[in-house]
């Protein structure tokens, strides 16, 4: 269960009152009610889903003009988009002090909504981390993660 402290307006008490009467129903049935509606019309999804049901795929490879055989990764998991710079050689600033200098891990959706990447990152590190992954953002977080590591591992790079 979620707990939230809110503060209703005058008017809006005003009408809870009249409405409570009118229906003879408890003001904070209405309160919970109107609450249900309002998470069920948000459309939230809290499963979090199992790592073998999420699809992640690289879109777009580039090498990084500024830093020597360093390159950007660009692709989607799922619903989400996610951008990497991977470096040469590991590095302290690294993930892990490996070769992942940043990721992110957005929501498109919030993005063009907010215009704002780090008010729609799930996740987000930028030589330290910024947004750590929460309890649902870990499987996808954990799913870009190993597609780095491969993409990292193969002799070409």
């Amino acid at each position: 269960m979620f707990r939230k402290t809110f503060t209703l307006t005058d008017f809006q008490l005003r009408r809870l009152q009249e409405l409570s009467e009118l229906d003879m129903m408890d003001m904070e049935e209405h309160i919970r009610k109107a609450v249900d509606a309002y998470i069920k019309a948000q459309n939230f999804e809290l499963r979090v889903p199992a790592q073998k049901d999420i699809v992640a795929k690289i879109k777009k490879r580039q090498d990084d003009a500024t830093i020597s055989r360093a390159f950007w990764v660009n692709g989607n998991v799922d619903k989400f988009e996610f951008s990497a710079l991977i470096l040469n050689a590991p590095a302290k600033s690294g993930m892990d002090k490996g070769r992942i200098s940043k990721l992110a891990i957005w929501d498109p959706a919030v993005k063009k909504k907010t215009d704002n990447l780090i008010a729609s990152c799930i996740m987000n590190y930028d030589r330290g981390w910024d947004i750590r992954p929460g309890k649902l953002a870990q499987p996808y977080y954990d799913k870009v993660r190993d597609l780095l590591d491969e993409l990292i591992a193969q002799p070409k790079l």
